[in-house]
């Protein structure tokens, strides 16, 4: 029987990881003389619990979000910057560019 649970268990965590997030929202964030901004904390709100995340020392971003759909994409420690991101079954990429805590697409 154990044997059995755990075949299970494997078979669900291969065929459904879809189910454990709806999509990845990435790119890259820089300030406006176009230096990385690094280290700077992000909080992604697709309508249910905010998933937050941070940037890498060359301003990139990676974040897994649990829901498809319209999503608020800010910066929390710097001014409350936001901008609005869609997230997709397939990774998105959003590039913004920080100017007088302004998110800016790029």
């Amino acid at each position: 029987m154990p044997r059995l649970i755990r075949s299970l268990c494997l078979s669900f965590f291969i065929v459904f990881p879809v189910a454990l997030y709806a999509g990845q929202i990435y790119g890259f964030i820089v300030q406006a003389d176009g230096a990385p901004l690094k280290g700077a904390a992000i909080r992604i709100d697709c309508g249910g619990a905010p998933i937050s995340g941070a940037t890498a020392a060359d301003g990139t971003y990676r974040i897994n979000v649990p829901q498809q759909g319209p999503c608020k994409l800010t910066l929390p420690g710097n001014g409350g910057a936001a901008a609005d991101v869609v997230s997709y079954p397939n990774p998105s990429q959003y590039n913004f560019q920080l100017v007088n805590n302004q998110l800016q697409r790029r």
